[in-house]
Parts: structure tokens; sequence; C-alpha cells
């Protein structure tokens, strides 16, 4: 698989490499606006072309800067700014400037104004002045929403809407210099509720809080029940997310001190696959303890399974038996038609022999996974019975370099769900290089009979359950019935080896795991 980029666009920066050649700068995309019923002239045109090479080398320790192109006809002027997130060290702000600011010259040029928003940064310009401190911009606006919903949504948004307000106020201050604030919250057990803030620099204090608080307002009625959501202002941005999508903390961004060369810690399980794997490894099954002696029964589920085996060739099958039982496979998508026929054999004959008299049971192989049930599930999402092999610790104590290690992550992931769901074959893998040694295969799969906003929906779930603050390193999988991600530091999944063409060794081996079974 080829290196994919994920908008990581400090992704040399996050994980710790020196050489800025490892790293593809492609940031995330999210919003663009700009009114189509203005046709501005060849003076303006070049004052712009000015205002946007101005800005894209604008050299800002704080991630924001304004600047002005006066025409001798004012409706010649050109007003713009940029803004890069709070989080953002100073060469990717710059790099995702340069990318917003081409997009801008080429696609709206003709437009008296426009703006652009990526995940890092934010461009903007007008041929009216926006940059009085009492000016205060709402719109455009944009909601950018999660597919995967949230369970306790009354609970939830509680805490959602008293962490978001907090994070205004600190973002707010008056001695507050970026205008940026992030909060977290414990949601329940390992899971936390990550928030972010943002105002442009330029407005006064209470101005950025108002503007916040119109954000959060719409946040409230664009975004119910949704894991996580973004509404972008002009002058403001409020996101949140279950999973860490911002860092807490960076370290020096001086050319004369830069970053070491951190490896990630690696998780090491005694049965970790790899993509050589010819034989399937037994993961956890789960029989119902809902059991019957019907013959009839007994009678249609050795059929049903029967049909699965038979038709273990494909990489996927569903298939029922008198609308009395339904069941399917799903092997995992680089496997060849041999190793995804010996998994089915193998799991159709597990669950035959210890769940044969219950009425749903599924199973899962590091090859395929299997599952019945006398309940029409196709189509549907199912999270529940579900299996995770994470190393997960105790301590409260932060890992060095964790917050680098689960930011890249859970983007990833993030970042992986919307590729599996817009994946014809709901099977993606992506392989991401950290540093000089060190590569970051993932592997996201849903059962084929789901849309694609369920694929996406039931692994951005996954993605929001996973403990981060308490992940103690890379690599692991969780399993639902409906799709699966695993993650690891050497490549368990059948392709090109790596990048460099060799596939790197886990240099640092995790001590702690747990198995959960929910």
């Amino acid at each position: 698989m080829a290196l994919a980029s994920y908008g990581f666009l400090f992704l040399s920066f996050l994980t710790f490499s020196t050489t800025k050649a490892d790293t593809d700068y492609s940031s995330d995309y999210l919003y663009r606006n700009s009114p189509d019923d203005t046709i501005a002239g060849s003076v303006f045109q070049s004052n712009l072309k000015t205002l946007l090479w101005r800005l894209s080398n604008a050299a800002t320790n704080n991630g924001f800067n304004k600047t002005t192109v006066p025409g001798e006809n004012p409706s010649d002027s050109v007003f713009g700014l940029f803004m890069c997130r709070g989080d953002v060290p100073p060469e990717p702000c710059r790099e995702c400037v340069k990318k917003a600011a081409q997009e801008l010259k080429q696609s709206y040029s003709s437009s008296h104004q426009a703006l652009i928003w990526y995940n890092e940064c934010l461009v903007r310009y007008s041929n009216r002045s926006f940059f009085s401190t009492s000016t205060l911009d709402t719109r455009p606006s944009s909601f950018q929403i999660d597919v995967a919903k949230i369970s306790n949504e009354e609970s939830f948004n509680r805490l959602l809407f008293r962490t978001m307000n907090k994070t205004a106020d600190e973002a707010a201050r008056p001695i507050s210099g970026k205008k940026f604030a992030t909060e977290n919250a414990d949601v329940s057990g390992y899971q936390k509720l990550y928030c972010l803030a943002q105002c442009t620099p330029d407005l006064i204090a209470n101005d950025c809080r108002s503007c916040l608080d119109g954000a959060i307002g719409d946040l409230q009625q664009c975004c119910g029940g949704r894991q996580g959501a973004t509404v972008l202002y002009p002058s403001c941005i409020v996101r949140y997310e279950l999973y860490p999508f911002y860092l807490s903390s960076l370290p020096s961004d001086s050319p004369s001190n830069p970053p070491p060369s951190v490896p990630v810690p690696a998780s090491n399980f005694s049965d970790a696959d790899s993509q050589d794997s010819q034989n399937p490894t037994y993961l956890y099954h789960n029989c119902s303890t809902d059991a019957t002696a019907d013959s009839t029964f007994e009678k249609d589920l050795k059929t049903l399974l029967s049909y699965l085996s038979s038709n273990a060739t494909k990489s996927f099958y569903k298939d029922s038996v008198d609308e009395n039982v339904y069941g399917l496979f799903m092997c995992r998508g680089d496997l060849p038609s041999q190793l995804c026929q010996r998994c089915v054999l193998n799991a159709t004959r597990y669950l035959s022999s210890h769940c044969n008299s219950s009425q749903e049971a599924i199973i899962w192989f590091s090859h395929c996974m299997l599952r019945y049930s006398t309940t029409y599930f196709f189509s549907h999402v199912g999270k529940s019975p579900t299996f995770q092999r994470l190393n997960v610790t105790a301590t409260s104590t932060p890992i060095p370099g964790q917050d680098f290690f689960t930011y890249i992550l859970s983007t990833t992931l993030a970042n992986l769900a919307k590729a599996t769901g817009n994946s014809k074959e709901k099977y993606v893998t992506k392989s991401l290089k950290l540093n000089d040694l060190q590569t970051l295969y993932t592997l996201g799969q849903c059962t084929q009979d789901l849309s694609s906003d369920d694929c996406e929906g039931c692994i951005s779930d996954i993605n929001g359950r996973i403990p981060w603050s308490n992940l103690g390193s890379v690599g692991g999988r969780v399993l639902y019935p409906s799709c699966n991600v695993r993650f690891e530091l050497f490549q368990f999944y059948r392709g090109p080896s790596s990048i460099n063409g060799t596939s790197p060794s886990p240099l640092r081996q995790g001590k702690v795991h747990s198995e959960i079974f929910i």
C-alpha cells in the first residue's frame, strides 16, 4: 500500500521526524465560500494576487496575520487574513496557508470576497475591511457533523455544553493572545470529550465570547446527538470530538532545538499475526444464552452453516434459511480465496461444536468473522458484542510522547472511517511513515451490506470509544459485528511491504494489555 496522506499537515513535527521530506503536506479541506454574482476587475485581481502572496509568506509565531493591498479606487482594495489552529506550529501553518491561498487564487480570483477552511487554517479576503475590533462576522457559516451518534444524548449534551462554555470562556479571556483554548472532560470510564474554541486574535474579549456564543448555539441546533461536530464562522470556530483531535502540548519549534527522534511505543501481543500468517488465529466468540432444543432450528442452522462454508471462496457472503436463521461471513479484504475458505471452515466448525443450540452467535479469527441469528440483521449496524485488544494502562500518569502518538493515531482512524465508508469493498488499508524507523499500518473494514454512512459511523464509533487518555502504546484491534479496526507498527496485511521496502519492527514492547469483552 502506498503512503497515504491523511491530512497530517504537521506530521513530521508531531512524529519526531527531523526531515521534512518524510511528510506529504496535505491539509484536510473543510469548507469554502465565495459569492458567484460578482466579477472583479483586473486591478483587483492583481491586488488580490499580491495579498495572497503576502499571506503565504507571512512568518508569525502566533499563527495569525492580516494585511491590506490598497487600490487607487477603493473598490480595488483587498483585505485579507489567515488564522491557523492554535496548536499548529509556524512551519506547517505556513504550508496550510500556502495551499489555501493557491486554491483561492486558482478558483476564486474573480470574486470580490472568499474564504476557505482547512482543518489547520483559515484564509479569507474581501474588498471591504473587516479588521476592526468591532467587526464580528458569523456568516457565511458551515457545520461539519460526525456520522456516528451518541447513545446517552441528554446527559452527554449537559456535559458537552458545560465543557464547551468553559472552553469558550478560556479562549475569550482578555489576556489570551491566540484566543484559543481546549478542554477535555470525562464521559464515562476511560472515555473523554475533547473541546476546542478559537477566535481571530483581533477580536476583543467580549466580541470573541459573543461569536463563540453564537457558534455554540448553532452547535446545539445543528448537531445534537452526534459524537462530534464543528461550527465554522469567519471570526470563530468551535469543535468537539470523542477523540483527541488537537495537541494539548507541543515541544519547542525553535530550529536550533528540533524535536527529538523518539520511537513510538509499540504493543506486543502474543498472537500478533503478520501478513504472512497462513493459519487463522482464534480471537473470540460469543454464544447467546437463549438456547433452544428446537430440532427444526438446529436443522436450519446446520443448513445455513453449510451454505456459508460452500461460498467461502468469496470475501463476503450472506444467506438465510426459510427466514428462520440469518448468517454471514466476512474475510479480511486482502486474503486470497484459499485462506478465506480455511478461516470460514474453522469458524463454522467451531460454532457448530460450541453454539449449536444458541439462537445467535459470532466468532472472530484474525482472518475472518462469522455470525448468525434468528433475528434479521443484514444492513443494520451491530456494535455488540464487542472485542478489543489494546494496551490500556490503569495509571493516569502521562507516558512520554503519548500526546503525540494518540493524536496521530486517533486522527488517522477518523480519516480511515471516511475512507472505508467511501470504499466500494468497505475495506481500506493505509500506511503512514512516522519516523526513520517506524511506519503506522492501519486497517478498517465493514460488512459490505452496510451503507457508506453506516460504515463510516460504525468505525467512527470505535474511534470514539478507544480509551485514548490511557492508551499505553500503538498496536491493537477493536472488533464490532459490523466493522473492525486494527493498527500496528508492523505490516499485518498483504501488499507491498512498506514505504522503505522493509517492514519496521516495534522498537519498544508494551508490558500491559487488556482484553475486554462487552
